[in-house]
């Protein structure tokens, strides 16, 4: 009887030792836990830059593809029967002219090689940036789009086509590097450059649009783009 019970008390566990190796298990699990969060959290950041980075990325490439091919001689037609020049910059965002449309087989319909695009910042919950579930990439910003039509003159029947680009995106500022040939120089405008309202010819020379996007988590990016442009009213040469 006294060896029986004795092998008990060799084999068994004091209350002590089971709490003890339950604080253990507690610990492990808290730190398995908190090592599995950190690692989720780190993903969904790294997936989060990564998404941040593909859509900037391809939203300055569609940029640049436009401002390269960028058609200054093409002004287009609304549907009053007005014209507007090859890149006006109004409360609607920046529209341009561009050569370059690649043509599909895959179209049903004709239409132009060229095109009509405007550039602009859609707030959040507006129609061309709906809100999101998170209020907090809501609150970061709006969308960068980019609209365009099948035809460069509208009758009154051509629709808008939309491309989100980029979100969340607090602003969008642009300057218009131009050379002056009277004094040749070359300096930044906030607006493009007009023509002379008697001859219709321009007296400035547009050589560059700057564009700044300012990102909803805080960096700032630039970038200029060289343009084809249209000669001033003097023929002088660029520096």
């Amino acid at each position: 009887m006294k060896s029986f019970q004795g092998m008990n008390r060799v084999q068994g566990m004091t209350l002590i030792e089971l709490l003890v190796a339950l604080a253990l298990s507690a610990v492990i699990a808290i730190g398995t836990f908190n090592l599995l969060r950190t690692s989720i959290n780190t993903r969904d950041t790294l997936g989060a830059q990564a998404e941040s980075t593909s859509q900037l990325s391809r939203a300055m490439r569609l940029l640049e593809q436009d401002f390269i091919q960028f058609s200054p001689q093409r002004p287009v037609k609304d549907a009053f029967g007005d014209f507007a020049p090859a890149m006006l910059m109004d409360a609607d965002g920046l529209a341009l002219t561009h050569n370059g449309w690649a043509w599909s087989p895959f179209i049903a319909y004709e239409r132009s090689t060229e095109q009509r695009v405007v550039y602009r910042l859609a707030e959040p919950g507006s129609e061309l940036c709906d809100l999101l579930e998170d209020d907090l990439i809501n609150d970061q910003g709006g969308c960068l789009i980019r609209s365009y039509k099948a035809h460069l003159d509208d009758d009154g029947s051509l629709r808008w086509y939309h491309q989100r680009l980029l979100r969340p995106l607090k602003a969008i500022d642009w300057r218009f590097l131009t050379y002056d040939p009277e004094t040749k120089s070359t300096e930044y405008q906030s607006e493009p450059p007009t023509s002379d309202p008697r001859t219709g010819l321009l007296l400035t020379r547009l050589i560059g649009v700057e564009i700044s996007l300012t990102l909803g988590t805080g960096p700032i990016h630039q970038r200029l783009f060289a343009v084809p442009s249209l000669p001033p009213l003097d023929q002088g040469a660029l520096p």
